[in-house]
């Protein structure tokens, strides 16, 4: 709850509060207040195989640690976690739902690019670990989805990136070439832009590839857990193409599955 309240004092009516997010940011993150927070460690190898880990990642794991209490330091992987909770282990399910909104609370600190917390987060969950999370099958579709979130407001809503016009709808006359195809339509490709995708290129792979499996299956808004996840990767899609990301082939090709997601007709 108190990590809610936090949450919810950043915004009003989904806007940032930049003055509440700068106090809210110098107390979170004040070095003497860390106990409050789970860190996130850097992916390991892992030396064994453990019975929940994929084959995919085997040798990939995200570990979360933290201070009880008791002072006591504790350390698990995310992904075990996640299967713990999911048996019914109590303990393990609060520890996780307090890192979901530990996420929450990190993504409406930089809402609306508020550098003091994008500085300080970014350098704690880089745009690799963050992904390994949303992407990760094993965990609940609520993390996953809180993971999708903080992709957003901590790497993909900053600088460098600005908002481009994917299409442009009015041009000089002297702009207009004689002959021209889809591939040759972009007017804004340039250097920086392949920057960007580069640096992107696993996340955006990922968008692309589970809207194509939501638009594949039989009944895709069926679960609501999943629900969750779905909104906060359309919500990605759509910002990624605003600061041009996509080529106007590429464009077309989301836009179709997008289309299809928007054309699905649910069963009675």
């Amino acid at each position: 709850r108190f990590l809610d309240y936090l949450s919810d004092l950043c915004v009003s009516n989904h806007i940032a509060i930049p003055v509440t997010q700068e106090l809210i940011c110098k107390c979170v993150l004040d070095p003497q207040n860390s106990d409050i927070l789970i860190k996130t460690e850097p992916v390991k190898e892992m030396s064994q195989s453990h019975e929940y880990l994929s084959i995919e990642y085997s040798e990939e794991e995200v570990w979360l640690t933290w201070t009880d209490k008791n002072n006591d330091h504790h350390e698990k992987s995310i992904r075990q976690l996640a299967q713990e909770a999911r048996a019914g282990n109590a303990h393990d399910e609060n520890v996780l739902s307090y890192y979901r909104y530990q996420l929450k609370l990190f993504a409406r600190m930089c809402l609306d690019r508020q550098y003091l917390a994008i500085k300080e987060i970014s350098q704690q969950l880089g745009v690799d670990l963050i992904f390994l999370c949303m992407a990760d099958e094993m965990l609940p579709f609520d993390l996953r989805a809180s993971f999708c979130h903080l992709m957003l407001h901590v790497h993909v809503d900053r600088d460098p990136q600005e908002l481009v016009m994917p299409v442009k709808f009015a041009r000089l006359w002297t702009e207009i070439p004689t002959a021209i195809t889809i591939k040759d339509y972009d007017s804004n490709l340039n250097v920086s832009r392949d920057d960007k995708k580069n640096k992107f290129a696993s996340t955006m792979e990922f968008v692309e590839d589970y809207l194509n499996n939501v638009v594949s299956e039989a009944v895709p808004f069926a679960n609501e857990e999943k629900n969750k996840l779905t909104f906060e990767v359309v919500s990605l899609a759509h910002n990624l193409i605003y600061f041009g990301f996509y080529s106007f082939s590429e464009l077309l090709r989301l836009t179709r599955t997008l289309l299809g997601i928007i054309d699905c007709v649910q069963n009675p």
